[in-house]
């Protein structure tokens, strides 16, 4: 019997998932959408119409999010370089998983597939929460085309997720949308999106069913060690997904990499503290530009 993946319940779920979805894309400035084929399934690609002569950034979602969290950004960004983001292939999206991905050996390598359908030979890499694991997951398996990355809140990456974290996952896993909602502000430090953003997470949360989505590993003492990429990481000082310990655990063993801690941040710090990132994230890219992209 085949592996698992994750599929909407059936075709009208897909068909109301992608409505609020695209209620949600207003958020981002003009846009082309692609679909690269991978030995994993279709990854959908959206990305910004400028071309630039700079390197192009690559944008990854939360887990259980989607690539609307990113229009701001899009928008901050796309002045200076072409900015693409994916729609990861094991959350609710326009993406159709067909592979299990059980470790991070194979999100590599669907990330790497990814990367090479549209034709990316440089990027800075950028990845929120689950996506932040995503990326460092990346720089530290196949590293060679990353020009930068920066993990913003990225669980389980740095260290271990606390125990009260998993046990508020799993209540809401296996409870109702009140549950659901009840979970989400509490993650956000005590505050729920607006529509259309509410409107999409709830859809995806309804109509699709998540299965093998792969679990976050651990960044090792020799991994930190041979990281040779620039690389800023950024962390929520109220954050219920990455502990403070952290940060002395990385400025530890890792003293060349940036780590940047907004006190006030919950773990939703993109909504959080918005135009820190933009800028932050904004001066990172340019200061590490380096060659230009063709």
């Amino acid at each position: 019997m085949a592996d698992p993946v994750g599929a909407f319940r059936d075709d009208a779920a897909r068909a109301r998932f992608l409505l609020a979805f695209d209620r949600a894309m207003s958020s981002w400035p003009d846009r082309t959408d692609h679909t690269v084929q991978t030995s994993y399934g279709r990854t959908a690609v959206s990305a910004s119409t400028a071309a630039r002569d700079r390197t192009p950034a690559l944008l990854l979602p939360g887990g259980g999010s989607t690539i609307a969290a990113w229009g701001p950004f899009v928008r901050a960004w796309e002045t200076d370089r072409q900015v693409f983001a994916v729609d990861t292939i094991w959350d609710a999206g326009r993406s159709v998983q067909t592979r299990p991905l059980p470790t991070g050996v194979e999100v590599a390598a669907w990330l790497e597939e990814t990367l090479d359908g549209i034709g990316l030979e440089k990027v800075h890499l950028v990845g929120f929460s689950y996506g932040g694991w995503v990326a460092l997951n990346q720089l530290v398996r196949n590293p060679a085309r990353l020009q930068s990355v920066t993990a913003i809140e990225p669980p389980g990456s740095l260290a271990g997720i606390p125990w009260r974290t998993w046990a508020k996952m799993l209540l809401m896993l296996l409870g109702d949308e009140e549950r659901y909602l009840s979970y989400l502000s509490w993650v956000r430090g005590g505050k729920l999106p607006e529509s259309p953003a509410l409107d999409v997470l709830l859809a995806g949360k309804r109509e699709f069913a998540p299965r093998g989505t792969p679990r976050p590993e651990r960044v090792t003492t020799a991994q930190w060690r041979d990281l040779r990429t620039p690389l800023t990481v950024v962390i929520g000082g109220r954050s219920h997904f990455v502990p403070r310990r952290a940060v002395a655990a990385v400025r530890r063993t890792a003293p060349s990499v940036r780590v940047e801690v907004f006190p006030h941040a919950s773990h939703a710090a993109l909504v959080d503290e918005p135009d820190a990132i933009k800028n932050l994230v904004g001066s990172f890219m340019e200061g590490t530009d380096g060659a230009r992209h063709a």
